[in-house]
């Protein structure tokens, strides 16, 4: 890779790091973003939901060749705002004090950069639809509401939106389910008549006791996400929210993990009196690739032509892909080269975007696509 791409790709990530965009505040993003792809030749809409769309048409003689989807998230977690970027050693940082956002910014630079290379160079392709996402990282909310209609039929797809090296493919996902669990008390004054109250703090607090938590086995895991409640130290608290959820690669095994954390929250109340409600759903469907799937072979098949190490991997993360693939959409998650999403420790070296990069021109250029 000469400097001169590299300092053009680095200032494009610079550019879209600048921009805060977490979840529900994309829309300078998608405004940037919108204009980019114009500027590429692309035709974009947006839905009522505040996702993007944009679409290229397939060269000339290629209209019937296999139409690709790439599809990235405009959103990043909250602590992703005001970032202040540095470059050690190639690789790209926050300052410390901030995430660094390259969830999914490090993917959104690398499709515009394979799309502007493609445009350019006058490579044959056959019809690209892009999908960039709103508030993937509070539930996959945008992608449950994107309009299929405007994708059209899709071919093949890829995500781009997970650590790790890239040439590492995601061939299984976990179903995903969260609750939001209300303990009800009776309130008293904790000095005066503490014996007349039952304290929803007390019941809850027994129900996570007796849950099992954190790694359940190697497909499954639980967490309790918040708890809140109580108004002062002088009363007995009545009422207490909390948050959980499960994930698991099997979908009986998820649903085996709710209905233990809800006997939990049964035990307690009999033991302790109050009530409680359990209210529960499904955020999104997991998802199993056959490692004998085409779409597999044709990642692999590039990555090897371009001297990538490739691997496919299970995660215990969900992404659009879980959402759009339930909806009959082909995409398969790609790695773009990031660790420690989400934490002040995040980086991105410099040379695994040059990575992806090349990998999605090839992806989208690729005899067999054509």
């Amino acid at each position: 890779m000469s400097d001169v791409y590299m300092e053009r790709v680095l200032d494009l990530m610079l550019q879209l790091l600048a921009i805060d965009s977490p979840s529900g505040q994309e829309t300078n993003m998608r405004i940037d973003l919108s204009k980019r792809l114009s500027r590429l030749g692309l035709s974009t809409e947006t839905d009522s939901a505040g996702n993007l769309y944009g679409r290229l048409t397939a060269t000339p003689g290629l209209e019937q060749a296999p139409t690709i989807l790439l599809n990235c998230h405009m959103d990043t977690v909250p602590t992703a705002a005001n970032v202040k970027p540095q470059v050690r050693e190639g690789i790209l940082y926050s300052d410390g004090t901030t995430a660094l956002g390259a969830d999914d910014k490090g993917g959104i630079t690398a499709l515009l950069m394979a799309l502007e290379s493609i445009i350019q160079s006058k490579s044959p392709h056959g019809a690209i639809v892009v999908l960039f996402t709103v508030s993937e990282e509070t539930g996959l909310a945008g992608a449950r509401q994107a309009d299929m209609t405007r994708l059209g039929a899709i071919d093949r797809g890829y995500t781009l939106d997970a650590s790790g090296p890239v040439g590492t493919v995601m061939f299984c996902a976990p179903f995903k389910s969260q609750a939001d669990v209300v303990f009800h008390g009776k309130s008293a004054h904790a000095g005066f008549a503490p014996e007349k109250g039952i304290s929803a703090i007390s019941i809850a607090a027994r129900a996570i006791d007796r849950m099992s938590l954190l790694r359940i086995d190697a497909e499954t895991t639980a967490n309790i996400g918040s708890i809140q409640g109580g108004a002062g130290t002088n009363i007995v608290c009545d009422r207490v929210e909390v948050v959980l959820e499960t994930r698991s690669r099997v979908q009986s095994k998820m649903k085996a993990q709710i209905a233990h954390m809800r006997i939990c929250c049964e035990e307690a109340v009999a033991a302790l009196g109050g009530g409680f409600d359990f209210l529960v759903e499904q955020l999104y469907p997991g998802y199993h690739i056959p490692q004998e799937d085409p779409s597999l072979a044709v990642i692999k098949q590039a990555c090897e032509k371009l001297g990538l190490p490739f691997r496919i991997i299970e995660t215990g993360g969900g992404s659009d892909a879980n959402i759009l693939r339930a909806q009959g959409i082909p995409l398969v998650v790609l790695s773009v080269g990031y660790s420690g999403p989400h934490t002040s420790e995040e980086s991105l070296p410099l040379k695994e975007l040059d990575n992806l990069v090349r990998l999605l021109i090839e992806l989208l250029t690729a005899q067999e696509a054509c």
